[in-house]
């Protein structure tokens, strides 16, 4: 049974990892997330029972390493520029000619749900959540960023990498 749960967990995490790195739907990682924490409870007491009655130390602490891995791995944004080094010379050449589509298409390992061209000369790829406010923006070498914030603008940049940076839309 440890076995099981150790294994659901595993998946579990590599579920959020993949999700942390595509900018998937915020919704499919609170379902992994309380994946983890119902598995985490008939873990505990399977675990303090293995403890006690076979001494089993390798199986019992290797769930609490897959959790600390993932949560360092996270939070180090590992997953995010692993996606990102995969997929920049893809997302690139696309934005180099910023060609409109509306219809999905995956660059790289980033599902984009659409791409167009921002009056402020921003190639913008809608990326992410179903809401669909947030994603990349690629600003060709040469063209000012817009120097607002977050308050003043209508839509924001975060840097990201070189020419490219994360937007987001503000609606206060």
């Amino acid at each position: 049974m440890m076995v099981v749960v150790t294994a659901v967990t595993w998946l579990a995490a590599m579920i959020l990892l993949i999700t942390q790195a595509v900018d998937a739907d915020l919704l499919v990682a609170f379902y992994v997330v309380v994946t983890i924490v119902a598995v985490g409870i008939p873990w505990f007491v399977l675990a303090l029972f293995g403890l006690v009655k076979y001494r089993a130390v390798a199986v019992s602490s290797l769930l609490p390493l897959i959790l600390v891995g993932t949560v360092v791995a996270i939070s180090q944004r590992f997953p995010e520029r692993v996606a990102w080094w995969l997929s920049e010379g893809a997302m690139t050449e696309v934005a180099q000619e910023c060609v409109a589509r509306t219809q999905p298409t995956w660059i790289g390992v980033y599902r984009v749900d659409s791409i167009h061209r921002n009056y402020d000369g921003a190639c913008l790829f809608r990326v992410g959540d179903a809401i669909g406010t947030s994603g990349f923006a690629y600003f060709a070498p040469g063209t000012a960023v817009p120097e607002r914030t977050q308050a003043e603008a209508a839509i924001y940049y975060l840097p990201f990498d070189e020419s490219w940076h994360k937007y987001d839309y503000n609606y206060w």
